[in-house]
């Protein structure tokens, strides 16, 4: 277990194992949880994948979901639209359950566990992903560092020179570490033919919906479809080609929200009702952005910023938080153990202060 994941679990367990998860979920009950989660995998870890963080264990998956349906009050995002558009409340400790991006796994190993608990989850698609024609261009860096035969490369970015290392496995996710942060500050015209040179530079061809490892491919449209008729999965937005929308123009960020909600309509049926704007960071979308999302008729978006729905949240910029990766974890976030133990800490800075 890598020793940042360790120390997390090691805190959440803490958490827990305290009653102040306990204590917490009382008090604050009437605060809603969104959780995010992307792919899921059938084992821990591929040798062809250096970010293993987008794809959680099933089994992780499998015992959250138990915790969730013991626990937990698991409602749609519908209802959560319903409840504020109407002023009615959900219920006690409800939790959204999202996933980003529009994996296969999302229909090959969650549906049956969403099914098994009876929950509801959101899936918010890449439409040109599941088309086929666009490849989500992380995946493409993330395969083009882990497939290069070169031991290092000397990459020049947004003004800085960044030797990347590629001796090892080790090196080689040091280095996608080191580059993703450069990447998602360019612009998404610049971004696009950065990673066309990246992969030129590294020797390595774009990759084909075929050469994608199991865990890295797309939804079918069919898959998506079955998904909406079981009960369990409301399909929603996550733009056509995965950039983040505040590094478009005005142009191309309207073409990608009505591109995706047109794809969404012509294979599913209907109008999907909610968006997730990709990488989701105070940064990444724009009140242009928010407009836009409006207006191409979605009735709420979600970011990725870390925060409770609580009456003042804003539907067009939901809080979530990202995938745990434990059941500890898992129960420290909905709980609001983590919030809890942040004011405390917070007021007893405060009170030092004063003092």
């Amino acid at each position: 277990m890598p020793l940042a994941l360790h120390s997390r679990v090691i805190k959440a367990a803490a958490l827990v194992g305290s009653g102040l998860a306990s204590f917490t979920r009382k008090r604050r009950a009437t605060e809603t949880t969104i959780l995010t989660f992307h792919g899921l995998s059938e084992n821990v870890g591929d040798p062809d994948i250096l970010d293993w963080t987008l794809h959680l264990p099933v089994e992780a998956f499998r015992s959250i979901c138990a915790l969730l349906a013991a626990d937990y009050r698991v409602v749609s995002l519908a209802d959560l639209i319903e409840a504020r558009t109407r002023g009615t409340k959900l219920p006690d400790n409800a939790v959204v359950i999202t996933f980003d991006d529009g994996y296969a796994s999302n229909y090959e190993l969650a549906l049956p566990i969403l099914k098994r608990f009876d929950l509801h989850a959101t899936v918010f698609v890449t439409t040109g992903f599941l088309d086929g024609d666009d490849m989500l261009w992380f995946q493409r860096v993330d395969l083009a560092l882990g497939h290069s035969l070169k031991q290092l490369i000397d990459w020049k970015i947004n003004g800085k020179k960044l030797r990347l290392y590629l001796g090892t496995r080790e090196l080689r996710q040091q280095s996608l570490v080191r580059l993703m942060p450069e990447l998602k500050a360019l612009s998404d015209t610049d971004l696009l033919g950065e990673v066309d040179r990246l992969e030129e530079a590294l020797e390595v061809a774009t990759p084909t919906l075929e050469d994608l490892p199991k865990a890295m491919r797309p939804l079918t449209w069919d898959m998506a479809c079955d998904m909406a008729l079981s009960g369990h999965v409301d399909i929603g937005g996550h733009t056509h080609t995965h950039p983040i929308l505040a590094r478009c123009d005005s142009m191309a960020m309207r073409a990608e929200i009505s591109t995706c909600r047109d794809r969404i309509r012509a294979e599913i049926g209907e109008l999907p009702a909610t968006f997730a704007y990709p990488n989701g960071g105070t940064d990444d979308f724009t009140r242009e952005t928010l407009l836009l999302v409006r207006e191409a008729g979605f009735k709420a978006a979600c970011t990725m910023i870390n925060g409770r729905v609580d009456d003042q949240a804003s539907l067009f910029q939901l809080p979530r938080y990202g995938s745990p990766e434990s059941v500890w974890e898992a129960e420290a976030t909905l709980s609001g153990a983590y919030e809890t133990l942040k004011d405390w800490r917070q007021s007893c800075l405060k009170a030092m202060s004063i003092i």
